[in-house]
């Protein structure tokens, strides 16, 4: 079949326009004299004229219509002025809309007949950017992961829902829920070793792609060669990471001819890395040049990847351009395709529709267009158009004021903006893969959103609320029945010690009088004791013991395992002292532990240790003094389940014996002068013993423990034993009692244990402070695993003020400062990005408006109002300004705001277009939504600049409406407009 030429294909569908021009010549000559004259001299001359001439425009200076055919970058000036209600300027009544319609229609056929005898405009070179280059080394070699680091990839997929085949009939569906992360701020990374060059200007209100911009200086040109040399030598690039590694770097059977191998292999990877068949002598020098290297004693695999980098560095490769040979220009167009919708190099079955001249026949084209679209590698468009487009990347670098917003970035590594951006991303994603209306970018009816989004929507951004009151009134009621239950043991407690006293003294008499009392005539009445009766009180002084882990009273005896029991500091030094303890080990068998000690500052400590399995007692202590060994003449004994008697005795010279049940165990050892320091030391039960087996913690029940403030003499200490000091036990002092004091005893005992139990139950005050902070904590750490989360969920928009490309997070964040918002930037987005209508810079001699002056009180439209009144900055302003005061009951982060910090309302009412008023944000949204050709008509001029690379002409303006007719009728579905992009003549003219 003979091939179609693009030109011949495009205007055999699309000519009935320009034909209908033709025919109307001498009509349009009338319309030139009869309406656009007049009203050049009744609405413009006077601003664009001899003496003022605005923007350099003077419209006296047209006397005949082919003048104005002659400046189509005039007419296109003129008709958007007038299409989009700019001119006439505010003070002046509004053209009638019937001549305005006329005076528009007027212009587009003059400037569809200036394009139709302009001269005919090659493309330029187009050198890769980051993304492209990324993409299409990925694909050459079909690499596992990206090359270099790409923060430009603002999303990223967790989620397979773009993969479709192209033969599926059914319509397409996004999830309803999806798994995607920002990782802008932490790329992942590429090839090991393997940076990336600088990111590439981006075109004012355009792309990073455009040829203009891609420009190749030295240093650029330095950049590329040593980046492909970096990419083959990277230890990550290899054969488990490249796809192609068999098939071109491995080496080839012993028996190959090496050299046709070698040539094979690069002609094959040589079409696809220079998207087209590659003539001989090109071949040649290739092959030459790895066969000389492989000849001088390089490895096959070192030889190909040699040359693999020198394809890398070729002009062929980095550069995209035109051709003036007809037989390459379908494999121009294969390559605008690809690096259109994929953003990398023509795959095998693109290339080869190019190479038989087939591709461009309609059903062709059409049916390769639809395989593109559901291919996985359409996610670089959708990486790279949208973000773009929206201007995205601005808001990694928005920084609220912390003091206004502080969730904003109060966890540096996964600021709001992370989760904000995939909004508006997901949006798009939606409306491409469902093919819906791109009005639904603007006002769409469901969302995606993460649980972080909601939070941010539609909470106030704050903690539970802490019921101070109620908290107070609580700690009230627990003081009120602590002082009850006190006041219960205190009355029980004073009957008890009237009925115990006189039995405790009448013992102590009779034991004074006895034949066994102390020899010494000593007092053996202790500095502290603990009789373990259900308390941890010291009955004595006030050395009452804290428990470290679970405890229980069992039998008169306080039951520790894994556990220990320890006193407040000394008030003495310890030396000059004993210390005396009565236990029972209930498990033999049990490995050894630590029993009672004193342990003073940092690692100083004594521990009585008790053996594994057998009696051995010995001293333990710091690494300071090495007792492990204080007592080598311990004997072994077997534990029975008597009561055992323990006491270490600290001499004033320093000396520490150990006593077993009133006789001296071991022999006694000298530790120098270090002393236990009053305030630094304290006494343990139960401490864990560290031997090299690890941590080991004594089961064991304690029934009393004395601490003395002498050290006892060897008689003492056997009294002691004997029950003969100057402490009567409770099991003494119960033996001595009549069955009638016993039964008051216990009844008054259970009361105490009573109360003691149900003072332990009542719950502890509540600081409201602390509350205050751990509710503060608690929605902290769950609004941080929010921003973690990377699940999006299809919701219906419930509340129209949000949802859709203008109000969202990204876009309001993005756009305003640190501390207020800024309604000329917010402005300016929507009249780029969704009206394509950028209005110029400001003029030089215009300063600056400072927003921050004035009155508090004011509002940033009544500040604004003294700016308007300059004429140079009116026009523009006209145009701006109620685009962004129509978003300003948003803040500086998207959130919802009915007043201004100074307490004024926010006015978010104005005029769109000069013709749609509206009072909310809703209204205004709608209108704009409702403008959908308008919308489409700057969305496919934002569409076909994307695709072309180059910035659009005025010439280029007839094709755009002619994409926007065609697809009117579908509804301005996004597929629609993509199609009829590659399509247009434009598109496949230029090659």
């Amino acid at each position: 079949m003979e091939p179609h030429l693009p030109r011949e294909f495009v205007r055999r569908l699309y000519c009935i326009l320009p034909m209908v021009f033709l025919l109307k010549v001498d009509a349009l000559a009338d319309d030139f004299k009869s309406v656009l004259q007049p009203l050049f001299a009744d609405k413009c001359v006077h601003c664009h004229g001899e003496e003022d001439a605005n923007a350099g425009i003077r419209f006296n200076e047209l006397t005949s219509r082919q003048a104005l055919v002659d400046n189509p970058t005039l007419i296109l000036k003129t008709l958007e002025a007038i299409d989009s209600g700019a001119m006439p300027p505010d003070g002046e009544s509004p053209l009638p809309e019937a001549l305005r319609t006329q005076v528009a229609n007027t212009l587009k056929t003059m400037l569809a007949e200036s394009a139709r005898e302009a001269t005919p405009v090659q493309s330029p070179l187009q050198r890769f950017n980051r993304f492209q280059y990324n993409n299409t080394v990925r694909d050459l070699f079909r690499l596992d992961r990206n090359v270099f680091a790409l923060p430009e990839k603002l999303m990223t997929r967790q989620d397979s829902y773009l993969h479709r085949s192209a033969n599926d009939s059914l319509p397409s569906q996004m999830p309803d829920t999806v798994n995607v992360v920002s990782e802008a701020l932490s790329p992942r990374p590429g090839l090991s070793g393997v940076k990336a060059f600088p990111k590439d200007l981006r075109a004012e209100h355009g792309f990073d792609n455009q040829a203009s911009q891609l420009t190749l200086s030295p240093l650029v040109l330095d950049a590329f060669l040593r980046l492909s040399v970096s990419i083959v030598e990277s230890p990550d690039f290899n054969e488990h990471t490249v796809g192609i590694w068999n098939d071109f770097f491995r080496e080839p059977a012993a028996d190959a001819d090496r050299n046709a191998e070698v040539q094979t292999r690069l002609a094959r990877f040589l079409r696809i890395a220079f998207r087209g068949p590659v003539d001989d002598e090109t071949l040649a020098r290739y092959s030459d040049y790895a066969i000389g290297r492989i000849n001088n004693g390089m490895s096959f695999t070192d030889g190909m990847k040699k040359v693999a980098s020198a394809a890398l560095s070729s002009p062929l490769f980095l550069y995209r351009s035109a051709s003036t040979d007809p037989s390459q220009q379908q494999l121009v167009l294969a390559s605008r395709l690809s690096y259109f919708l994929w953003g990398s190099c023509p795959d095998e079955e693109l290339l080869a529709l190019a190479e038989d001249g087939t591709l461009t026949q309609p059903e062709v084209l059409k049916n390769t267009f639809n395989r593109m679209l559901v291919d996985p590698k359409v996610e670089r468009f959708l990486d790279s158009f949208p973000t773009q487009w929206m201007q995205l990347e601005n808001l990694m670098a928005a920084t609220p004021d912390p003091n206004i917003n502080k969730y904003f970035s109060f966890d540096p590594k996964a600021p709001a903006s992370l989760q904000m951006v995939l909004e508006p991303l997901l949006l798009f994603d939606a409306v491409f893969i469902e093919d819906r209306p791109i009005s639904e970018l603007i006002a769409p009816e469901f969302c995606y959103q993460s649980e972080f989004l909601r939070t941010w929507y539609n909470s106030e951004l704050k903690p539970t609320p802490v019921d101070t009151q109620a908290i107070m009134a609580q700690n009230q009621r627990y003081g009120m029945r602590r002082r009850e239950i006190l006041e219960q043991i205190e009355n029980a407690t004073s009957k008890l010690d009237l009925l115990l006293e006189p039995v405790r003294k009448a013992l102590l008499e009779k034991r004074v009088t006895d034949e066994a009392a102390v020899p010494s005539g000593g007092d053996l009445r202790p500095f502290a004791a603990w009789d373990f009766n259900g308390n941890l009180k010291d009955s004595i002084g006030n050395l009452d013991l804290t428990a470290h882990g679970d405890i229980q009273f069992r039998d008169g005896m306080v039951v520790l395992d894994k556990s220990y029991l320890q006193s407040a500091p000394l008030s003495v030094d310890f030396k000059a002292k004993s210390l005396e303890v009565r236990f029972r080990l209930p498990n033999l068998d049990q490995p050894g532990g630590g029993l009672m000690g004193i342990q003073g500052a940092g690692d100083f400590f004594d521990t009585i240790v008790i053996g594994e399995r057998k009696s051995r007692h010995w001293i333990s202590g710091s690494n300071g003094f090495r007792r492990t060994k204080d007592f080598p003449n311990s004997i072994e004994e077997t534990v029975t389940d008597d009561i055992l008697h323990l006491v270490m005795v600290y001499e004033e010279d320093g000396t520490t014996a150990l006593y077993r049940n009133g006789q001296p165990y071991g022999e006694p050892f000298h530790k120098g002068q270090a002393v236990f320091k009053a305030e630094k030391s304290s006494v343990i039960f139960g401490l864990r013993h560290l031997p090299a087996g690890g941590n080991r913690f004594l089961t064991v029940n304690i029934d009393q423990a004395q601490l003395y403030d002498r050290a006892l003499t060897q008689v003492e200490v056997g009294a002691a034993a004997s029950g003969q000091g100057s402490f009567v036990s409770d099991a003494q002092l119960t033996a001595a009692l009549t069955p009638q004091q016993k039964q008051q005893k216990a009844r008054l005992t259970a009361t105490i244990s009573n109360a003691q139990a149900d003072l332990k139950a009542v719950p502890n005050n509540v600081d409201v402070g602390e509350a205050l902070q751990a509710a503060e904590r608690e929605f902290e750490n769950d609004l941080k695993a929010k921003l973690r989360s990377t699940e999006f969920r299809r919701l219906p928009v419930s509340d129209a003020r949000y949802g859709g490309i203008i109000t969202n997070a990204a876009m309001l964040s993005m756009t305003s400062g640190p501390g207020r918002t800024h309604p000329v930037a917010r402005g300016v987005w929507v009249i780029e990005v969704i009206f394509n209508n950028p209005p110029p810079p400001p003029p030089n001699d215009v300063p600056p408006l400072d927003e921050d002056s004035g009155a508090k009180d004011l509002t940033i439209r009544e500040q604004f109002a003294a700016h308007r009144e300059n004429p140079s900055c009116a026009g523009c302003h006209t145009k701006l300004d109620p685009l962004g005061f129509a978003l300003e009951n948003f803040d500086i982060t998207g959130r919802w705001r009915d007043n201004y910090d100074n307490g004024r309302v926010v006015d978010s009412s104005g005029t769109l277009l000069r013709k749609y008023p509206f009072d909310s944000v809703i209204q205004f949204k709608n209108t704009v939504a409702g403008e959908k050709r308008r919308f489409a008509k700057a969305f496919v001029e934002h569409l076909l600049r994307f695709a072309l690379a180059r910035e659009l002409r005025p010439v280029d303006f007839t094709t755009i409406d002619a994409i926007v007719n065609r697809t009117e009728s579908e509804g301005f579905r996004m597929k629609s407009l993509i199609r009829e992009v590659v399509l247009c003549e434009t598109f496949l003219s230029e090659l």
